[in-house]
């Protein structure tokens, strides 16, 4: 099943990330993933990405992901466009991944090249020559420091050559610059980029022709906002949102996905905070009077609340 909405112009705005939830016990916390998913759709996001790193696809196996693709497509039901995140171990991992979400109805699908073992340039190539031969949707291509990073250049010719590498997710250290060259190289071929880092610098992703944002969706409803300002040619009122995020942005750095969650948990989305991630501290109680403080200084800018 190949859904229509897949076909559209441009994919564009903000394309939220939902967490994974899981029980106390560790378990993968059904109900409170489709409460995550609804939110989403909900509180404004344009899409959906899921699983992604902010989802800790590395901690599910690979029922569960398959799980979550099925769960993320009957919960957001065509309400916006949603894009699945295949990044595996291997070639083989990613399609048999990719076909399962295009089979339960994703619109696109977002990969890593493996990159358990540094990828060859050639190796790269044939990754997503075989992913986009496998199937009838869009490609996205994740550039990220921590996979296998490739230059404007490298991926424009992607662009160029495999036929459903349309988009691109572009969170390298100089995403802006990096996204200014790709443009200029790729032309027509890219049919979008879109920035990650938590719409840290969405405004000057905006003016430099950028598409969107992925971020975490625990602020969807802030990070559309700023992006439907944006649309409308508000950049004043923009900015004046935008920075005001800054010092959660912050926390975001520096604890990932236990941030998201919190702030999830807070707003009644989910039913617990807890991580399978390894790797990053827990937020200890004076990060959490910290928040207290942060988040009643934005609760004006929260249209979705809990009921």
């Amino acid at each position: 099943m190949v859904n229509s909405s897949s076909s559209q112009d441009q994919y564009r705005g903000i394309y939220g990330i939902p967490a994974t939830p899981f029980n106390e016990d560790d378990s993968l916390d059904v109900r409170s993933l489709e409460s995550v998913l609804n939110f989403s759709v909900e509180n404004g996001c344009h899409g959906i990405v899921m699983p992604v790193m902010a989802s800790e696809y590395q901690s599910l196996t690979d029922t569960e992901r398959k799980q979550v693709f099925e769960i993320t497509t009957k919960v957001v039901d065509n309400r916006i466009p949603t894009v699945a995140g295949v990044t595996g171990v291997s070639n083989i991992h990613s399609i048999e991944l990719a076909k399962h979400a295009q089979d339960v109805g994703f619109d696109s699908v977002i990969a890593m090249p493996p990159h358990s073992m540094q990828p060859s340039t050639a190796e790269v190539l044939t990754f997503f020559e075989q992913l986009s031969d496998a199937l009838e949707i869009p490609v996205w291509i994740q550039n990220h420091s921590g996979g296998a990073p490739l230059s404007a250049s490298q991926l424009a010719q992607l662009c160029e050559t495999v036929e459903n590498v349309d988009y691109i997710k572009e969170e390298t250290a100089f995403a802006g610059h990096l996204t200014t060259e790709l443009l200029d190289q790729a032309g027509d071929s890219v049919k979008g980029v879109m920035g990650g880092m938590g719409c840290k610098f969405l405004v000057s992703e905006f003016n430099r022709g950028m598409c969107g944002n992925m971020p975490a969706s625990h602020f969807g409803d802030i990070h559309s906002k700023i992006w439907n300002l944006l649309e409308e040619g508000d950049e004043a009122g923009a900015r004046e949102i935008h920075a005001r995020m800054a010092p959660l942005n912050n926390y975001e750095s520096l604890y990932g996905s236990r941030a998201f969650k919190e702030v999830l948990y807070r707003r009644g989305v989910i039913t617990s905070p807890t991580s399978r991630s390894p790797g990053k501290r827990s937020l200890d109680r004076y990060d959490m009077a910290e928040y207290d403080t942060l988040l009643a200084g934005i609760d004006d800018l929260l249209t979705w609340k809990d009921s």
